[in-house]
């Protein structure tokens, strides 16, 4: 029997507390408002650049229906395609909250490029950021609860790193009702190995610069998946959590936590023609969705972002929002005002009405 004592347990903990936020609505639309939110993570140990949670939260002009979290993926081309999608859901009436993942878009640690830990050939690493985005996400929820804006008829919508995440928060975290994961994977050797997004891994191992045997080997690593898988799909969480007998990749890694999930309020949406991850680690992750509502659709792993009104149309169901007026919302063009504009705007008409 393995044993990997000599790494330290993955740890998804933290002590909740009030959350003193500050806000102001940096830009508004007819039938919404958007508001920059900032507040301290409650991760103990944030790397330096991501010691502050940044919140993107669209909010209805009128009643909120539904709440939504839409989590980003990797790189920040996506982002702002889901943040246009953050605009039409408000206007739907629901509060739609795209919060920056720690080590991404605006929170890049110093020194690093965005995203690579979360692909980091090193345990210690790879369990930091891991740890760190699991309790943003969870304190996301705490903060539209502690302002009465977290929904029972709610919905989690992540993108690729943003569906991984919430793979592992839905068995840590009762809260989430509806789970759409939109081109994502699991079997992390599989991603180190065969994905696009990893080839800088790659390069670093035949540099070298990869101590862990178990981790700079393709061929040791995928046997001990292929030993040691049969026993993890049959843990329970903290047996999961806390085991000592398996590789510490199983920790953070999506299909470990398949299992756990009640797949009746899961939906998994995979990309035919995604060449960004690797087709095994899609399939991997395919697989242990049985039971989920699972599609595979003629799509690349960033040709569906120009047409995200079609999954926005698709989170409204799954929030239980049928009626046409608010689908109908969902195509409307909006013009973004910023509230300088409007004061602008406001001024130049009383000057106006002076004058006559």
């Amino acid at each position: 029997m393995a044993e990997y004592n000599s790494y330290n347990n993955i740890d998804f903990s933290y002590t909740k507390s009030h959350i003193k936020a500050h806000t102001g609505c940096i830009f508004k639309g007819k039938n919404y408002r958007c508001f920059y939110v900032t507040f301290p993570s409650l991760y103990r140990t944030p790397a330096e650049g991501t010691e502050t949670m940044q919140l993107y939260d669209f909010r209805p002009k009128d009643e909120i229906r539904a709440s939504v979290i839409i989590l980003h993926g990797l790189g920040t081309r996506n982002i702002e395609f889901l943040l246009w999608m953050g605009t039409h859901l408000a206007s739907a009436g629901v509060n739609a909250v795209v919060p920056v993942l720690p080590g991404n878009f605006t929170r890049i640690e110093n020194g690093t490029e965005f995203g690579s830990r979360y692909l980091w050939p090193d345990i210690k690493v790879i369990y930091d950021i891991y740890q760190h985005a699991v309790v943003d996400i969870r304190t996301t929820i705490d903060y539209l609860q502690q302002e009465d804006r977290w929904m029972k008829n709610n919905c989690i919508m992540g993108y690729c790193l943003g569906g991984m995440l919430l793979t592992i928060v839905s068995c840590l975290d009762d809260r989430i009702n509806q789970k759409i994961m939109m081109t994502t994977g699991g079997n992390i050797p599989q991603l180190l190995f065969e994905s696009r997004t990893t080839r800088f891994v790659r390069r670093m191992i035949n540099e070298g610069k990869v101590s862990d045997e178990t981790l700079s080997d393709r061929k040791t690593l995928y046997d001990i998946y292929e030993k040691e898988w049969p026993k993890v799909k049959k843990m329970s969480l903290q047996q999961l959590l806390s085991s000592r007998d398996i590789h510490p990749l199983f920790k953070i890694d999506p299909l470990s936590y398949a299992h756990l999930l009640d797949k009746s309020k899961v939906s998994l949406i995979d990309a035919l023609f995604d060449r960004t991850l690797s087709l095994t680690s899609r399939k991997s992750l395919y697989k242990e969705m049985e039971g989920a509502k699972r599609y595979i659709l003629p799509i690349s792993h960033v040709s569906w972002l120009p047409f995200e009104f079609l999954l926005a149309r698709y989170i409204l169901h799954k929030v239980n929002i049928y009626d046409r007026e608010a689908a109908s919302k969902i195509l409307i063009r909006e013009v973004v005002q910023t509230p300088i504009e409007e004061e602008i705007i406001k001024t130049e008409s009383q000057l106006d009405d002076g004058n006559h």
